[in-house]
C-alpha cells in the first residue's frame, strides 16, 4: 500500500480528505514527504496527482475527483492504571508537518516507532494528550474505536467506565470520539456522558478497496482548520453533518461469545450465563452491545441537542457478491464493480444516490438489493469475539432462486430485520461489584516475627512471603506499645529500598507522624562522621576510588587492575588481614586519600566500627531492624552489632539465606551461623507462606534446594513454566518476543488464542539475564517487534550536579534565565563561549571539581553533546526536552531486561531466563567463556552463589515462566557451543511443557509424563 493507491483508491470511493495514517513510523513519513505537498490549508495534495490509473489496472478510464490528506497516525497505549491493565488506542491529528517531527522526536523517547504497525507505548493516555497539545494548538486527540473489548477507551476487557478517569483534567480537551464498526452513534446516544462529543467514523485502510467503509460529513471549506473547527463546534462556516456506518451487527465485537467454541449470546444470556462461555468454561468476550448497556444511563436512545445523523450501508462488493451468487473478491464481482464505477462514479454515489431502475440495467436484482439497504430492509448476524458479523440484503432462500435464474418479490416492510432502534430493547444494567478495602493481616508466622523478642530475632522469609509487610508490622507494633519513633532504625541494603520503606511509613502513619529513621548503613556511618567532626567527608564513587587506587600504585594499573582492587576491598569487607603484596599498596592509598580529603564508601564502615569500639560509644537506638541481612558482609554485620544494643535487645534481622547473590561483593557466607556467633540466643522464624506465584513456579524453584523446606502458594494462580530449546540465540530471542507479543496481546486475533490470555501490560514482563553482554540482542529483537522495552542503563549526563550547574551557566549565557539567578558558575562569557573544553581549563580544581570530574564518563559525554548539538544553545534545548520527558519516560510501562542481580526484591507476571547453559549460569567467568578451551562442569567454581541466582530469578515470577537455551550463542566476537545448564536438569519435567525450535522444524508443545 502506498499514498498513490491511497489516492486512487479514495477517488473511487467518493472520499475527499483521507487520513495518511502512521506518520510516527520513519518509512512512512518518508514516504508522505516524497509524494505529498502542503495545499496551503493544513492539508496534503499529491505533488503528482498524475497517471493514478495504473495504481488501479482493472479500472477502466481516468480516475475522477481529487483527494487530499490529513496527517494522521493510530498509537496503542499500554500500561496499568488503578491495578488494572488497560489497553486503549488514540488517534492524533497534526496540522504540518514540522509539528509531526516534534512530536515523533518526544514519542521517539518512549518507544520504538521504527517496528511495523502502530507504535505500542507504555504511555499513559494523559501523558500521550499533553504531548499532542503540547505540540501544536490545533494538534488533537480522538479516542479510536471507542468500545472494542480489547484495545478502547471504554472497552470491557481494558477500557475505563469514564473520559475523566482516562484522560483526568484533560477530559475537556477530548472533543471527538470514533465509535468503531461494532456500534452506531443511536447505541451510543443511550449514554448521556457522550452527548457533548462528536461521534465520527473512520475506515481501517489494510487495503485501498477497504476504504469508505465508513466516512464522515463536513460542510464547509476543505481545510485541516474547518475540520477542526466543526468537531469543536466552533466553524462559522464549516459544520459536522454526520457519519456513514456499517451496519453496527457486522462489526466483529458486537455481541458476546466465544469465537473458538463458536459461541454468541447476547447480554441477557451472558448475564444468565454469569459471563461463562457454556462450552469451555472460561470467560466469554464481552462485545460492544454489552458493555454500552453496562454504561448507559438511559432506557432509551435520545439523540442529543444539535448531534449529527447518520446513515448505514454495506460494501458494493458485498452486495454485488449476493446479487452475482460468487465471493466478493472473485473476478466477476470486481468485473461488474469497475463497470458500475465506471457508469455511476464514486461508490458512496452508489451506494446513496445512484437510480434503482438504471443499476437494474446491470443486474435485474441489484436495485431491489440496494433499495433494501438504503431502506435498513437488512438481514443481520452480529459479529463476536473478532469474528465479522454477516449483513445480506437476501434470505438464502432468496440467494438460490436468483443463483437459479428465478424472481423476487420485495420483502414487507413487516418482515424487515429490527433496526439497532429495536434490537437495542432496555437491559438490565450490568452492576459491576465494589471491591472492599483490603486491610492488613499477618499469617501465623508474620504474626510471631512480630511478636517474637526482646531479644535477637532473625526471620528467614523465603520470596514472595510478605518480608516487608512483616518489618513494617514490626515498627508498627513497637511504634503502637509506646516505642518512640526516633529511636528506632530500619536499615536496608540499597537506598532503593530505604526510600520504599520510607514511603511505606508514610502511608502507614501519615506525613505529619514522627518516623523512625531509615536509611543504608552507609548513610548511617556518613552521617555519624559528620556529626562527630563537624565536618562533610567527601566520599568517592567506587570507579573514582580504583582510579585513585591506581594512580598510587602504578605497578597495579591497566589489565590487572581490577584483580588487585576486589582483593584488595573483599579483604576490608571480610574483615581478612590484607595479603602481603597490597600492604605497601593499602598504605600509598590511604595517604592520597587523606592528602585530597577523601573517604570511600569502606572507610565509612571501617570508621564506624572503630567508633563503637570506644567505651564511650552510644548510640540512640533501642530497636534496630535490618533488611536483607543474607546480603551484609562481615564488617558490615560487625557495625551493626555495634550500634545495637551488647545483648542482642531490640535487634531485628529479616532475609533469605536462598537469596545470597552477593558473594562478589564480600556478602557474609552462612549468615545464620554468624548471627548465631554474635547473639547465641538469637531466635528463628520462618516464613513460608508465598503470596505471589502460583504452587508450580515454587514446586520448580524448590527443586534447587530438596533439603530446605518448601513454600506454600497463598494464592490459586494456574502457574506455568515452559523451556524451550533454540538452534542460536538469534533463534532464542525472536521467540521471547513472540511470545511477550502474545502475552501482553499487540494484535486481538493473539488475545485469545496466544498463550497469557493478552491481559498482560509491558510493565508485568521482565527478561532476566545472567550478564548485560546478554541484553543487546534480546533488547533488538523486542524493538524490533514493536514492543516497548528498557535496559539497565546509565543515568543521563546532565543529572550530574556539576554538569547540571554548567549547563545553568550556559543557559544565563544564552539568555535563557534571569541574570540574577544565585547558584550559578562565576565564568566569563568567553570561556563559557568556547565549550567545555575550556570550562575544563579554567575551572580545573576550583570545588566542587576536580580530576575525577574531567576525567567522568558525564564530562565526556557533555563534551560529545556540545559538539553534536552545535554548541551550547542547541545542547540546552536538547537537555531540556530530555528533562521534560524524563517523567513520561519512568511512568511509561516498559518490558524490563536486566540482570538477576538487578532484579532482586522484584516480582512480575511473566518472566523470561534466556541464556540458560553451563558457563552462563552457573557462570563461569570471562575468561573461560572468551577463551578456546572445553568446559568442564564444576571446574574449580564456587557454584552455590549461582544456585541461588537462579532460584532468584525463578521466584520473581508469578504465573508464567519461560525458561529457555540455544545450541549456539555468539558472545564476545565468539562462537560458543554450551551445554544445557546444570540446573535445568533438576527442573521436575511433569511441571514444565516443552518446545524444541530446530533449523528449519518446530516441534509442538507437549505436556511431560514422568516416564517422558
Amino acid at each position: 500500500m502506498t499514498i498513490r493507491s491511497l489516492a486512487a483508491w479514495g477517488r473511487l470511493k467518493g472520499l475527499t480528505v483521507l487520513g495518511t495514517g502512521d506518520f510516527t513510523h520513519p518509512e512512512w513519513l518518508a514516504e508522505i514527504e516524497d509524494q505529498l505537498q502542503d495545499n496551503g490549508h493544513g492539508l496534503f495534495t499529491l505533488r503528482d496527482p498524475g497517471g493514478l490509473e495504473s495504481e488501479i489496472p482493472t479500472f477502466d478510464g481516468e480516475i475522477p475527483g481529487r483527494t487530499r490528506f490529513m496527517l494522521q497516525t493510530e498509537i496503542s497505549s499500554i500500561y496499568k492504571r488503578g491495578g488494572k491493565v488497560r489497553k486503549v488506542h488514540n488517534l492524533v491529528y497534526m496540522p504540518d508537518l514540522d509539528s509531526v517531527k516534534r512530536f515523533n522526536e518526544k514519542l521517539g523517547q518512549v518507544g520504538n516507532l521504527a517496528s511495523d504497525g502502530r507504535p505500542i507505548l507504555g504511555l499513559d493516555s494523559r501523558n500521550l494528550i499533553d504531548m499532542v497539545l503540547e505540540t501544536h494548538p490545533m494538534a488533537f486527540l480522538v479516542p479510536a474505536h471507542i468500545w472494542t473489548p480489547w484495545f478502547s477507551l471504554f472497552g470491557s476487557k481494558s477500557g475505563f467506565n469514564s473520559i475523566r478517569e482516562c484522560f483526568g483534567d484533560y477530559s475537556d480537551e477530548i472533543f471527538a470520539m470514533e465509535t468503531g464498526l461494532s456500534s452506531d452513534p443511536e447505541m451510543n446516544w443511550t449514554w448521556s456522558e457522550l452527548d457533548r462529543i462528536k461521534l465520527i467514523s473512520n475506515s481501517d485502510a489494510h487495503s485501498g478497496e477497504k476504504l469508505g467503509r465508513e466516512a464522515n460529513l463536513f460542510r464547509g471549506d476543505i481545510s485541516y482548520e474547518g475540520i477542526y473547527r466543526a468537531l469543536r463546534s466552533e466553524g462559522l462556516g464549516h459544520k459536522f453533518l454526520g457519519t456513514v456506518e456499517f451496519f453496527p451487527e457486522e462489526g466483529k465485537y458486537h455481541m458476546d461469545g466465544h469465537r473458538k467454541c463458536g459461541v454468541s449470546m447476547d447480554p441477557h444470556e451472558t448475564i444468565a450465563r454469569d459471563g461463562i462461555c457454556p462450552v469451555c468454561g472460561k470467560p466469554v468476550t464481552v462485545g460492544v452491545y454489552n458493555r454500552i448497556l453496562e454504561l448507559s444511563d438511559r432506557e432509551e436512545p435520545v439523540q442529543p441537542a444539535g448531534a449529527a445523523n447518520f446513515v448505514s450501508m454495506i460494501p458494493l462488493k458485498e452486495i454485488l457478491s449476493e446479487v452475482v451468487g460468487v465471493g466478493p473478491t472473485s473476478k466477476k464481482v470486481n468485473l461488474l464493480y469497475m463497470k458500475l464505477l465506471h457508469e455511476f462514479g464514486t461508490e458512496l454515489d452508489i451506494l446513496q444516490r445512484a437510480p434503482v431502475e438504471d443499476l437494474n440495467k446491470f443486474s435485474c436484482h441489484l436495485g431491489e438489493g440496494l433499495s433494501r439497504m438504503r431502506e435498513g430492509q437488512v438481514i443481520r448476524k452480529a459479529g463476536f469475539d473478532g469474528e465479522y458479523g454477516k449483513i445480506t440484503v437476501f434470505s438464502e432462500k432468496e440467494r438460490a432462486e436468483i443463483k437459479n435464474g428465478g424472481t423476487l418479490i420485495s420483502m414487507a416492510a413487516s418482515d424487515k430485520h429490527p433496526d439497532v432502534g429495536e434490537i437495542a430493547k432496555p437491559c438490565k444494567v450490568i452492576l459491576r461489584r465494589k471491591n472492599k478495602i483490603a486491610t492488613v493481616t499477618y499469617n501465623k508466622e508474620q504474626q510471631a516475627a512480630i511478636n517474637a523478642g526482646p531479644g535477637a530475632v532473625l526471620v528467614m522469609a523465603g520470596p514472595g512471603t510478605g518480608k516487608t509487610q512483616t518489618l513494617m508490622g514490626r515498627i508498627e507494633r513497637l511504634i503502637n506499645e509506646g516505642g518512640n519513633p526516633k529511636r528506632i532504625l530500619a536499615l536496608t541494603f540499597t537506598r532503593r529500598a530505604a526510600q520504599e520503606l520510607r514511603d511505606r511509613m508514610k502511608s502507614l502513619r501519615g506525613d505529619t507522624a514522627e518516623m523512625p529513621q531509615a536509611g543504608t548503613l552507609h548513610s548511617l556511618c556518613f552521617d555519624y562522621w559528620r556529626h562527630a567532626y563537624s565536618d562533610t567527608p567527601i566520599v568517592v564513587p567506587e570507579a573514582a576510588a580504583k582510579k585513585l587506587f591506581a594512580e598510587v600504585n602504578p605497578e597495579f594499573a591497566g589489565k590487572n587492575l581490577n584483580h588487585y582492587w576486589n582483593k584488595y576491598i573483599m579483604a576490608r569487607e571480610r574483615l581478612e588481614e590484607l595479603p602481603a603484596d597490597l600492604a605497601e599498596a593499602h598504605i600509598n592509598y590511604g595517604n592520597q586519600k587523606n592528602h585530597w580529603d577523601l573517604v570511600d564508601y569502606t572507610d565509612l564502615l571501617e570508621f564506624m566500627l572503630e567508633q563503637s569500639d570506644a567505651p564511650t560509644f552510644r548510640m540512640p537506638y533501642t530497636d534496630v531492624l535490618v533488611d536483607e541481612v543474607q546480603d551484609l558482609t562481615p564488617l558490615q554485620l560487625a557495625v551493626i552489632k555495634g550500634v545495637a544494643e551488647k545483648s542482642g535487645k531490640g535487634v531485628f534481622c529479616i532475609g533469605d539465606p536462598k537469596q545470597s547473590i552477593y558473594g562478589f561483593r564480600g556478602a557474609a557466607e552462612n549468615v545464620e551461623e554468624r548471627l548465631k556467633e554474635m547473639w547465641p540466643k538469637i531466635k528463628p522464624v520462618t516464613l513460608l507462606e508465598n503470596y505471589r506465584s502460583g504452587q508450580a513456579i515454587l514446586d520448580t524453584a524448590a527443586s534447587l534446594f530438596p533439603d530446605e523446606p518448601k513454600l506454600h502458594a497463598n494464592q490459586d494462580i494456574n502457574a506455568t513454566i515452559h523451556l524451550f530449546e533454540g538452534p542460536n540465540g538469534l533463534r532464542e530471542a525472536t521467540w521471547i518476543s513472540d511470545k511477550i507479543k502474545g502475552l501482553i496481546g499487540t494484535t486481538s486475533h493473539s488475545i485469545t488464542d496466544q498463550e497469557g490470555g493478552g491481559d498482560l501490560a509491558p510493565g508485568d514482563i521482565a527478561v532476566l539475564v545472567r550478564f548485560k553482554a546478554l541484553i543487546p540482542i534480546l533488547e533488538k529483537a523486542l524493538k524490533r517487534a514493536g514492543i516497548p522495552v528498557s535496559t539497565p542503563e546509565l543515568e543521563g549526563f546532565w543529572q550530574e550536579p556539576r554538569v547540571a550547574s554548567i549547563l545553568k551557566a550556559a543557559e544565563q549565557f544564552l539568555g535563557m534565565t534571569l541574570s540574577d539567578s544565585e547558584d550559578v558558575l562565576d565564568v566569563p562569557d568567553h570561556i563559557l563561549a568556547k565549550g567545555p573544553v575550556a570550562l575544563a581549563a579554567f575551572l580545573n580544581e576550583t570545588p566542587p571539581f576536580d580530576q575525577f570530574f574531567w576525567d567522568s564518563r558525564q564530562f565526556k559525554e557533555l563534551k560529545k553533546a556540545f559538539d553534536e548539538r552545535n554548541g551550547w544553545q542547541g545542547l540546552v534545548n536538547w537537555v531540556s526536552l530530555q528533562t521534560e520527558l524524563e517523567l513520561v519516560r519512568k511512568s511509561a510501562e516498559k518490558v524490563q531486561i536486566m540482570t538477576l542481580h538487578a532484579a532482586k526484591g522484584l516480582e512480575f507476571d511473566a518472566v523470561f531466563m534466556p541464556a540458560c547453559e553451563e558457563g552462563i549460569l552457573p557462570f563461569a567467568g570471562m575468561d573461560l567463556l572468551t577463551a578456546t578451551v572445553t568446559l568442564t562442569p564444576g571446574r574449580g567454581q564456587r557454584f552455590e552463589e549461582e544456585r541461588r541466582l537462579m532460584f532468584v530469578g525463578m521466584t520473581r515470577a508469578k504465573r508464567n515462566l519461560y525458561i529457555s537455551r540455544s545450541d549456539q550463542r555468539q558472545l564476545y566476537g565468539k562462537t560458543l557451543n554450551l551445554p544445557s545448564s546444570r540446573y535445568l536438569r533438576e527442573l521436575p519435567e511433569h511441571l514444565l511443557t516443552k518446545s524444541t525450535l530446530a533449523a528449519k522444524m518446530v516441534t509442538k508443545e507437549k505436556q511431560l509424563g514422568l516416564l517422558d
